[in-house]
């Protein structure tokens, strides 16, 4: 019997480290951990009865004594970090140590979620074993406690396809949005698609931003450096209609405009289309006008009218050197305080831009949004291949590149000695403006560089009543490998493999020399 009391013994520790790589590794085989954990203790109880002096022995020893101790040490640590687990469990609180922030929500995503209207149903569907729902877990965690109107719910599809099929639901990992009458898919679960299906679902309808079109501005269907087919698919992603509109075809701006943007017509505005936008602004519209130097377009009568001048010059900044640019691309950062750039810190590029200038018009308020560095100025002289700043000729400074303009319709009529109620002011319209001095910074080539895409995204939010959606939006993941030099690739494999190594194993040398007598 003792001669067989040393195999249990080492058939014991086996089964035991089996059992536990089951339960790791298969968590739901169940029945095989049991089984192997059965047959470890069957071996330990047979181990301990037949050489049960020798154990005896062992166990009255130092060793013993020893091995207790490291034992007691070994449980206590355990111990305190179940404890600090548990601690963590009841106290749910996340660290993001990511260079861009990739695994927290962006700011837009929280302030959507916060401020949901009505209720959201999530459906989840997700096989029990699937590991793409502990990813999707790990996301929705994020979204549940910011609002207590969401609502989320797990389903197997195997296990209840009838649901699946009331649903159409025909992928593992589709989530299905339900709120009020409103009901969408979503088969890839990224934040950003998260979110999209959000706006889609608490809202019963899209607001509509027209693109005027015509007079050669960048097209929104043309993919490339100079279209915008970004600036398109990123605000129909923001649950807005977005259409092209021939203004002269159409005789006025349609009744359902949220929006009317004017991105660079390369030929000037007619009379009559100037009017109609003028007409369209006294009823309380929103226009986006985006302009490049050295371009006429047939507006600038009327933006005189709302205090503003598109100065004849383009903007030169030789600090734009240091973010790798140009001295005709200044990259700005300066940004005035207002609901559009409110916690906006990203820099932003505008590539080829003119100033703008702000003056005083009636019942017209004005905000210099963007301005550039303070070593810029406006260069006017276009004859000279090198360009220098003229004293006396151009102005130098912080030049405003994109400035805001309101209007509270009424106002001029209104007696101004008498303070206006809340009541009146909240149902005063403001006509609303905002002019930048480049268009290209919102296309193709720039939109995605830094900052770009949520300031356009930002005005045009801000300019369609869609405060909510003013933020940051969600960064996606980008890869960015670290580039060594032949040198510093031998200098690590030398460190790594050689060196440190070799440290290690001198000092265990050493100290087995002078223990090996002890």
């Amino acid at each position: 019997m003792k001669k067989f009391a040393p195999i249990a013994g080492w058939a014991a520790v086996l089964f035991a480290f089996a059992a536990l790589f089951v339960y790791v590794i298969f968590p739901d085989k169940l029945n095989a951990t049991l089984t192997l954990g059965l047959i470890a203790l069957i071996n330990g109880v047979f181990f301990a009865v037949a050489d049960r002096e020798k154990l005896l022995l062992f166990i009255k020893g130092r060793q013993a004594f020893y091995g207790f101790n490291a034992a007691v040490l070994i449980l206590a640590t355990l111990g305190i970090i179940v404890f600090a687990n548990i601690i963590a469990h009841l106290h749910k609180h996340r660290w993001d140590v990511t260079e861009a922030g990739l695994y927290s929500l962006a700011p837009q995503t929280q302030r959507i979620v916060s401020t949901l209207p009505r209720d959201v149903r999530l459906t989840a569907f997700f096989q029990t074993d699937d590991p793409k729902k502990s990813d999707f877990k790990n996301l929705i965690d994020g979204y549940l406690p910011l609002s207590d109107k969401l609502e989320l719910e797990f389903v197997d599809p195997d296990r209840k396809p009838a649901l699946a099929k009331r649903y159409g639901v025909t992928t593992y990992g589709t989530v299905v949005l339900e709120s009020g009458e409103q009901e969408t898919k979503v088969n890839n679960a990224t934040e950003e698609n998260l979110t999209n299906a959000l706006l889609k679902v608490v809202k019963d309808e899209k607001k509509t931003i027209y693109f005027l079109d015509g007079h050669g501005e960048k097209d929104i269907d043309v993919e490339g450096k100079e279209g915008y087919s970004s600036v398109k698919g990123a605000l129909e992603k923001d649950n807005f209609q977005v259409q092209k509109l021939l203004l002269m075809q159409a005789g006025s701006i349609p009744d359902n405009a949220a929006l009317l943007v004017i991105n660079a017509p390369r030929r000037p505005l007619l009379e009559k289309e100037t009017g109609i936008v003028e007409k369209y602004l006294d009823a309380g519209g929103a226009v986006f006008l985006l302009t490049d130097p050295q371009i006429d377009t047939g507006l600038e009568d009327l933006l005189k009218k709302w205090g503003l001048v598109l100065n004849p010059d383009m903007i030169i900044d030789p600090l734009s050197r240091m973010f790798g640019g140009d001295f005709a691309a200044p990259v700005v950062n300066q940004y005035t305080i207002h609901d559009v750039t409110k916690d906006f810190a990203l820099a932003t590029i505008f590539p080829i831009v003119r100033s703008i200038s702000a003056q005083a018009a009636p019942d017209v308020e004005t905000v210099e949004l963007l301005k550039t560095g303070a070593n810029s100025w406006g260069e006017t002289d276009f004859s000279n291949e090198k360009v220098k700043y003229d004293e006396g000729s151009e102005r130098q400074g912080s030049l405003s590149v994109m400035v805001l303009s309101t209007k509270k319709l009424g106002a001029s009529g209104a007696d101004k000695s008498k303070e206006p109620s809340e009541s009146e002011e909240e149902e005063s319209p403001t006509a609303k403006l905002v002019v930048a001095g480049d268009s290209d910074f919102a296309s193709d080539q720039y939109y995605n560089f830094s900052g770009n895409a949520d300031l356009f995204l930002n005005t045009a939010s801000w300019l369609a009543e869609e405060n909510n959606l003013i933020s940051i939006r969600a960064k996606k993941r980008s890869s960015q490998p670290l580039q060594l030099t032949q040198t510093q690739g031998k200098l690590i494999f030398i460190l790594g493999t050689l060196v440190f190594p070799g440290m290690v194993a001198l000092l265990g040398i050493r100290v087995w020399w002078r223990r090996r007598y002890l």
